[in-house]
């Protein structure tokens, strides 16, 4: 059974600025919760296991579980984040892996790297977003930890800063993506792995469209985009959208709060 980690916002609230979306926004935490729990949900509606960690109250934003790290199997290189404000979120995440049985990795210190925030892993590659968060020695250092071939992709827009807020891979040959948020040479890397490219345009890509979680055809969205859902109901995917307002005011939506594991 295919299985996601979720951490329920417990504390979860914006009380500093990492990203250009954290502005200081007020969170409604009964409506943070509600937003949370309606996914959960859905992925126990797909069949998915959910798996839980506890959210410490000092690390607001411990809900986005798709930082830990990236996980292959067994094994999981965790995250070396670049902010202070989040560092410490590597301890809670490493305990909860080591508990479960996983094997887990730790990158030098000189190296930023941000987990699934940053990579996606299919059929032994490694798609990996550097150049706001991750860097291209810590994408390189988690692929070969994790036997991957890597494709480095260039960020290039501030506002789109992870590579799950510009890029959805949804199937072998698809996925959706903004190009205004990749450098030229990244771009073209892209059309040459994917052949069916769906590009967004700046309003769905601003409506974190690309911070989807995929299952099978199966695709949770936040709520909002209309273009998008167009181009993938054309192509066979059944897309849900859920309203996630209070996780957008930190920069974040569905796949941030969701790993695969």
């Amino acid at each position: 059974m295919p299985k996601v980690l979720l951490c329920p916002p417990t504390a979860f609230d914006v009380v500093y600025s990492i990203n250009p979306w954290m502005c200081g926004e007020s969170v409604n935490k009964r409506l943070a919760m509600a937003q949370w729990l309606r996914m959960e949900d859905v992925f126990r509606q797909w069949g998915v296991s959910v798996q839980v960690i506890d959210q410490e109250q000092d690390l607001p934003d411990m809900v986005f579980t798709a930082n830990a790290g990236t996980v292959r199997g067994n094994k999981v290189v965790l995250s070396n984040f670049k902010f202070p404000e989040r560092q410490r979120e590597t301890e809670a995440y490493e305990k909860w892996f080591k508990d479960a049985g996983y094997e887990t990795y730790r990158l030098p210190k000189k190296y930023n790297f941000e987990g699934c925030g940053d990579t996606v892993v299919h059929e032994g590659k490694m798609f990996a977003g550097y150049g706001w968060r991750s860097d291209l020695g810590g994408i390189r250092r988690a692929a070969k930890i994790l036997d991957l071939e890597l494709i480095p992709l260039k960020l290039s827009h501030p506002n789109f800063y992870h590579l799950d807020t510009c890029f959805c891979l949804l199937g072998r040959s698809t996925a959706m993506y903004y190009p205004g948020a990749f450098s030229p040479s990244a771009l073209k890397k892209l059309r040459q792995h994917i052949p069916d490219l769906i590009p967004l345009d700046v309003t769905d890509a601003t409506m974190f469209a690309c911070n989807s979680v995929v299952y099978g055809n199966k695709v949770l969205m936040p709520s909002g985009p209309q273009k998008i859902v167009h181009e993938l109901d054309i192509r066979g995917y059944e897309v849900t959208q859920l309203n996630t307002s209070e996780f957008l005011k930190s920069g974040g939506s569905l796949q941030c709060m969701t790993l695969w594991i």
